[in-house]
């Protein structure tokens, strides 16, 4: 490990040098090309990668590295995206998608939810969730208001596409697993939404999807609303913004909507929907999150069940 971190070291070193020993073009009698003709200016990504080899040789670690360069790209980067919610919160949003589709395979976390189903306000639910995209599976174990079953799983294209479940007989868990679609009543008695849809990517892409038509539309009203801690996911800072009103009111009735993006990940953490009456449809918040985790081989199996 010492030899790598010292070969790093050395390649960084060098490039710093490069730095300072290069032609600066005093001498050079060239001729700056017309600004259309000049390059871009640098990404965040590549003012990231100049700081990191400022490393200066003969310094010990960490006074060789360039926190204070480091720190300030940081900050340009936190100022950038923030204007962006603000004035194109749209591109601002499809930039969190890229984000998770470039980033996330999968992750482990807890899922906290209130919906009005078949008429009723249900319970609040607490689960402990563990996801993966490839291929799209789903565990879910109750932790708070377990209804049917105290765990379920769900992989595309496995058990002939069904949902597995250990289901709960009087409160107690069953022996027997029982089979269903997706979308059977049993299933779908205490959700709006069959399991194969679950997911933040899943919801972010709703999201943004209904903003779209809505703007599309020439009725949409969405507000940024600041960075805010949000209590629900351990007081993670997020970016806050409110849809409303809905014109005309979508599925469900809703017409008002928040949401909130983690200002580290970059992930739909939380959503609240309310009617026109500001009665409440559901909320979603997801917390804990542990990214791209490695998960047992039996994770997304019936032994798990």
């Amino acid at each position: 490990m010492l030899r790598k971190t010292l070969l790093v070291l050395l390649v960084l070193s060098a490039l710093a040098a490069y730095l300072y020993f290069r032609d600066s073009g005093e001498n050079n009698p060239w001729v700056a090309p017309p600004d259309e003709a000049r390059p871009c200016p640098l990404t965040e990504e590549q003012l990231f990668a100049i700081a990191c080899t400022s490393i200066v040789p003969g310094q010990s670690f960490p006074a060789a590295i360039p926190w204070e360069a480091m720190r300030g790209v940081g900050q340009t980067r936190s100022k950038m995206l923030e204007d962006l919610a603000k004035s194109k919160p749209i591109e601002f949003l499809e930039h969190c998608l890229s984000h998770y589709s470039n980033t996330v395979r999968g992750y482990r976390l807890i899922f906290l939810k209130q919906e009005f189903v078949n008429g009723k306000m249900g319970p609040k639910e607490v689960m402990r969730i563990h996801f993966r995209e490839e291929p799209f599976s789903v565990h879910m174990d109750w932790i708070e208001g377990k209804g049917k079953a105290a765990r379920t799983l769900y992989v595309e294209n496995e058990n002939n596409g069904l949902l597995v479940a250990r289901p709960l007989v009087f409160n107690r868990e069953s022996p027997i697993l029982f089979e269903r679609r997706v979308d059977d009543p049993d299933a779908m008695a205490s959700s709006r939404f069959p399991i194969s849809r679950f997911g933040i990517a899943m919801g972010q892409r709703s999201t943004l999807a209904a903003i779209k038509a809505a703007d599309k539309a020439g009725t949409l009203h969405l507000k940024y609303d600041g960075i805010v801690p949000l209590k629900e996911v351990g007081n993670r800072r997020c970016y806050k913004f409110v849809r409303a009103p809905y014109e005309p009111v979508e599925e469900d009735g809703i017409a008002h909507l928040t949401f909130y993006i983690d200002q580290e990940t970059m992930l739909q953490v939380g959503s609240v929907l309310r009617n026109t009456k500001m009665e409440l449809i559901a909320e979603y918040f997801f917390r804990d999150i542990e990214l791209n985790p490695t998960f047992h081989a039996d994770q997304f199996t019936r032994k798990k069940l």
